[in-house]
């Protein structure tokens, strides 16, 4: 675990800067839940209530007097954390807050255990994604009731939820691969695809995407659809095995579909074996830094649906320390994906995660890629997110 001085969190983020998205802005309405820390019922939205754009102009309360520093519970060394690590560390550098941050490397009792200890050094807002909720959980309400922010990507209890569409994700990523299986493979090919469900309920509703969008192409192609434990790609070098296994099984592999770090490693495993084809396609969602070096060099790595995580990061920053100064901050953060299959969509997209302080500060660009929605503060810190909240 490490608390970084302003200069190590400036080098962090220079380390950790680029790739992103932006596609289609989804205005929110979903289910939520709102529940009082000290109740014994959960007090619900209704469901499908559209929640208000944020209104950053309504009046700040009292200080908190919370620890001024925000950390995050990573759980992957994987490049989309790093990059969203990157954000985090620039918007504390930013506004004075002290970061914390520790990587459970996929372990869920020492992710619970790195959340406790960051509680015991003290912050005011932590961000968390999903490992385990079952272990989470008490953990994160523990934060909640200590007054803390706590933002969780597509994860509650929390105070501020990243929440993105992931079955319409899904079903692009998808549809995309069987217009490209229709229009240059004679609408035949043989699928792979990264089964996400057990990760969380949320992918595997991007998985279902994914499987839909791919029927679109009729029935010559073939799905492999494999449903393993996480751990097997929680890694480059685990997914890299994972799919070399795989490659032996199934020889006739011409489309790989999934997040950008598993599709990386299979592309990596299909050049390394020699087996990489001009005419294949591979796509990741995520908007990882690799994916988009790729898609620049027009290699079969196609095309990558991009999220802002430099931005993400930066802005889960901003809003903390709003938070512990008492003002107000979105309940939602709604991650769009912005579809990066140009050189020159890399490069725009690059460019704009490479200047956050001045996106963020442009609320109509910085919304382009993750529009904000609801109003919170300290004051209300008794309404948090128990459920998951879907865009429409």
């Amino acid at each position: 675990m490490t608390d970084l001085t302003r200069r190590e969190a400036l080098r962090l983020s220079a380390a950790g800067l680029s790739g992103l998205i932006a596609g289609s802005a989804v205005v929110g309405c979903g289910t939520s839940s709102s529940t009082s820390a000290g109740a014994a019922t959960a007090l619900p939205d209704k469901p499908g209530t559209p929640l208000a754009p944020f209104d950053s102009s309504l009046p700040a309360g009292a200080a908190t007097g919370l620890a001024r520093r925000i950390a995050w519970a990573n759980t992957a060394d994987i490049d989309i954390f790093i990059q969203l690590a990157g954000g985090i560390a620039t918007a504390a550098a930013d506004t004075g807050l002290g970061y914390l941050t520790a990587d459970a490397d996929g372990d869920p009792q020492q992710n619970v255990d790195q959340i406790d200890t960051f509680l015991a050094r003290g912050v005011g807002g932590m961000t968390i994604q999903p490992l385990d909720a079952a272990a989470q959980t008490p953990v994160m309400q523990k934060a909640l009731d200590q007054g803390v922010c706590v933002i969780g990507i597509i994860t509650n209890p929390c105070i501020v939820q990243i929440a993105a569409s992931q079955y319409p994700i899904g079903y692009q990523q998808g549809k995309a691969a069987a217009d490209y299986i229709t229009r240059h493979l004679g609408g035949k090919a043989t699928v792979f695809v990264q089964n996400q469900g057990q990760v969380s309920p949320q992918l595997q509703l991007r998985t279902n995407g994914v499987l839909a969008g791919l029927k679109t192409g009729g029935s010559g192609i073939t799905v492999l659809n494999t449903d393993v434990t996480p751990i097997a790609y929680a890694t480059i070098a685990q997914a890299f095995q994972y799919f070399t296994t795989e490659m032996q099984r199934h020889p006739t592999i011409d489309v790989v579909l999934g997040d950008d770090s598993f599709v990386l490693a299979a592309y990596r495993a299909l050049e390394q074996s020699g087996v990489l084809r001009e005419e294949m396609y591979l796509s990741g969602v995520d908007g990882d830094r690799g994916s988009l070096a790729l898609i620049k060099q027009g290699t079969p790595y196609r095309a990558s649906l991009a999220f802002a995580w430099p931005l993400m990061g930066y802005g889960m920053g901003r809003f903390a320390a709003d938070w512990i100064d008492g003002k107000q901050i979105p309940r939602i953060m709604v991650a769009t994906t912005t579809l990066v299959d140009s050189p020159a969509a890399a490069t725009a997209f690059e460019a704009d995660n490479a200047d956050l302080a001045g996106t963020f500060a442009d609320r109509s660009k910085y919304e382009t890629y993750l529009p904000l929605l609801g109003n919170v503060s300290y004051a209300q810190r008794h309404t948090f997110w128990n459920l998951d909240y879907v865009p429409r």
